[in-house]
Parts: C-alpha cells; structure tokens; sequence
C-alpha cells in the first residue's frame, strides 16, 4: 500500500511538472510580437556592438541584465524571431524546479500544492511566452529568496559564498527591472526588524543590506541621469484597484483572484506573523508583498502613475508560498481539503475558460498584432512598398521606432518568405512623388491607438483600401 501511494503522488506530481511546461512551451510562436518584445529584440542584436547595446538600452528600454542574457543567448543560438521566447520560457520552467528547492528549504508543508499553484498559475504561463524580463524577475526573486533563507539559517555553515551570490542576484534583479529595488529595500527592512526587535545579529545579512544598498544607490542614480524616454499612457489608480489588487489579473479571473486574495488576508492575520511578537523568517515574504504594493501606489498617487500588473509580477512568488505554507493554520482538516480542492478545481477550470488549455482543441485566439495577416495581404497585392505609422509612439523618438519596426519586420518576413520593400516615410518624399505610387501604411495599435489617422506629411494620399486585423489598420495610400 505505501509502495502504490508513492507511485500515486510521484505520477501526479510528474503530471503537474509535465502539464506545467507544456503549458508554456506549445505554440509558442503563434502570435506576432508585441511593440515592447520588438524592443527587446531589437536591443539584443548579437551583432552590434556591447556600447551599442547600452546605448539602445538607455535609448529605448533600460531592462539592462535581461536584453543582455538574451544577447548572448542569440550570439550562441541564432538571431532568429521564432528562437527569441524559448528563453523567458525557459526560465518560467526552471523556476518550477527553483520552488520546488526552495520549499524544502522552508519547510512548506505543502510542497505539493504550492507546485501546483506555480505550474498552473495563467499568469506566469502568459510571461513565459512574452520576450520581455518579467519571467527573468520571477527567476532571481526565487534564487534571491533561497540564498537568502540559506544566510538566515543558523545551521548552514558556506555562508560567505552564499552572501556574495545573495548580493549578486540582487544586483542582476536591479539590473533586470527598476522594480527589482523594492525586493532589496524588503530585504533590508527584514534585515533592520531582527537587529532592532529580535536583537538578532547576522554579519552576512547585515554585509549584503550594506552593500546590495550601495549598489541599488548608485544604480538609482544612474538610472534618473540617463533615462531618455517617458511614458504618460500609464493608468491613474483608482478606487477599484484597492479590490482586488491585480489579483483577478494574477488568477485569471475575479472570482478566483477575490478567492485568492481574501484567503491569503485571512492567513497572514491568523499567523500573527505581522504582529512581530517573535522572530519568523516568513516575515520576509509580506515585507516583499506590502512594499510591492505600497510604494509604487504612493508614488502613482502623489506623483503620476507609474504601476502595471505585470511591474509586480515578483509579487505572486511570497504569495503563492504564503497560501500554500499558512493553509495548515486552518485547524479543520475537511474545510481546508474543501479549500484547497476548490483552489485546484477553480484553476483548473480558468485555464479551460482561457487560450492555455482551449488551443489543444481549437484554433488558438490571437491577442497580439496579426502582423502575419498584414504582410500576406501586402505580398499578394502586388505593391511591395510599407510603413509603419510612428506618430504617436512617444516612449520613444521617431528615429529609434523606426528602427526597432524595421529590424523586426525585416527577420520576420525572412522567416516566411516574404520579400518587401520596408520604407521610412519621414525620408521618402522623392519616391513617393513619383506618381502613381502607392504604399501600405501599417498601424498598430500598440503605437497609435485605435484612430490610426494618416501621419502629416501624408495627408496628400488618397485612401484606396482599408482593412483591419487583430490590433492592427492597413491602408493602401494613393500619391
């Protein structure tokens, strides 16, 4: 019977890691990219040079460690559009195996469910597939999390290799996202309430709060003087956010994230572990919650907006490992079985209302720019010559769009075989005076919203076809 048990929970466990990189490996490259993953694309061209990067970084993104990892990952693979995701894809899964050592290291009492709740969870499967830093940040913030349990723990003997790969890994999260600075100033703030409130004295953790500090300074200042772009399209923050917290976004829906969000309130209060009544290592992963949430949310009140989702996406790691070390508070073992099967039948059945689990049995829903439509269209028309409309993509100048769209759409078509004509309109006034002449105008909505009204310089050109696709307008001008 314990033989045939062992099988049981070894084969479900299996199912859950096997399901959780499917999940985020199929179809992969079905969809075009979006504007921002076009960016990281663009700055991580293997073949420019390593002060060309960094200038592209200040110019247009500034996530430093993540668009450099993938520089070197193309120099070794390809420089290919369809190569790109496998790599926040792949450091989605790898953070699966990461929780898994990292609740033994906690001592989770349910190491089971806490796998689920990371393998399934639709948010981290929906970063996995997008060429952007946030599936690196969920990575270090678990690494960050293990070395630093490993520093905290009065048994564990290499601690001074352990400090250094601890300041390291916050340096690199730094590196990754702005945001990375809230996960060393909770690291910091722990490092204060034990000296101060539980007089515990730890020369390693008190080395990396002094030096991850410095760092994070320098790297602060660094990053206001050299900034060169601003965005005002980030939304105010209103009343609603407060109920749900992006926790319908992190879940899926707002059933399951109000049901998410309402239990982990529940047993962080029944943990007293805020109450700071006596010393408990957990208490890390609320200083990362409430300071995720609370100094972006000051800063966008008082200041302007600067808080998405997905700039917080660490923030689902203390959660998740919360829920699933607490739920032992509740006393009642068949409400807390009645809890935790309808956590896991609630995420199960969100993930066949969504595209993850309905693509395995019908055509996959597009959600980014159907760029693939707009250049089939473009081929099969007979006129060659495109552009992308740039008026309205103010994060960055005009020069630097351009850039970025061209280098993107060039790739792309090679992969299927298309060739066309790419043209910059601001510098093409020569060939398009050559009448009759025609050009597709390319709008995404990424860039100029939904009006896509005719850059100025083109107001001359008469309309002769317009389509829409996904997230996208196509005109065909007449000059």
């Amino acid at each position: 019977m314990f033989i045939i048990r062992n099988i049981i929970f070894f084969s479900v466990f299996l199912s859950i890691i096997i399901f959780g990189i499917t999940f985020r490996i199929y179809n992969l490259n079905i969809e075009n990219f979006w504007i921002d993953e076009m960016v990281t694309f663009w700055i991580s061209d293997p073949n420019i040079s390593i002060h060309e990067t960094i200038r592209r970084n200040i110019d247009a993104d500034l996530h430093f460690f993540f668009n450099l990892l993938l520089k070197i990952y193309f120099n070794y693979i390809s420089y290919e559009v369809d190569l790109a995701r496998y790599l926040p894809a792949t450091l989605s899964i790898l953070s699966i195996f990461l929780i898994i050592y990292l609740s033994i290291i906690i001592k989770n009492k349910n190491p089971f469910f806490l796998i689920f709740l990371i393998s399934f969870n639709i948010y981290f499967i929906k970063y996995a597939q997008e060429l952007r830093s946030y599936s690196l940040i969920v990575f270090l913030t678990i690494i960050c999390l293990i070395f630093f349990f490993k520093i905290v723990d009065e048994q564990y003997k290499k601690k001074f290799v352990t400090t250094l790969l601890f300041i390291l890994s916050q340096a690199l999260i730094v590196l990754t996202h702005i945001y990375g600075l809230i996960i060393v100033f909770s690291f910091i703030i722990f490092n204060l309430i034990s000296y101060f409130k539980f007089k515990k004295k730890n020369i390693y953790l008190n080395f990396s709060s002094l030096i991850s500090g410095v760092i994070s300074v320098i790297f602060l200042i660094v990053y206001l003087k050299n900034i060169s772009h601003t965005v005002d399209w980030y939304p105010k923050i209103e009343l609603k956010f407060f109920t749900n917290l992006y926790f319908s976004k992190f879940f899926g829906s707002r059933l399951l994230g109000l049901f998410h969000l309402v239990l982990l309130i529940y047993l962080v209060f029944k943990s007293k572990i805020l109450l700071l009544k006596k010393y408990d290592q957990r208490l890390i992963f609320l200083l990362i919650i409430i300071f995720g949430y609370s100094i972006p949310v000051t800063y966008s009140l008082i200041i302007k907006p600067i808080l998405l989702d997905k700039y917080i996406i660490f923030i689902l790691v203390p959660v998740l490992i919360l829920i699933s070390n607490l739920i032992y508070l509740i006393k009642n073992n068949l409400l807390k079985k009645i809890i935790i099967s309808l956590i896991v039948l609630m995420t199960i059945g969100n993930l066949f209302t969504e595209t993850v689990v309905n693509q395995f049995f019908s055509k996959r829903k597009i959600h980014k720019p159907d760029l693939r439509s707009v250049f089939i269209e473009i081929n099969k028309s007979g006129y060659k010559k495109y552009s992308f409309n740039l008026e309205k993509g103010n994060w960055t100048n005009e020069r630097v769009l351009n850039e970025i769209l061209k280098n993107y759409s060039n790739k792309y078509l090679n992969k299927i075989n298309i060739k066309l004509n790419y043209i910059y309109y601001e510098n093409s006034a020569k060939i398009l005076n050559n009448n009759p002449n025609f050009l597709w105008l390319v709008c995404l909505y990424d860039i100029n919203g939904t009006t896509c009204t005719i850059p100025k310089n083109l107001t001359n050109a008469k309309i002769r076809k317009n389509l829409s696709y996904n997230r996208v307008n196509l005109k065909l001008l007449e000059f």
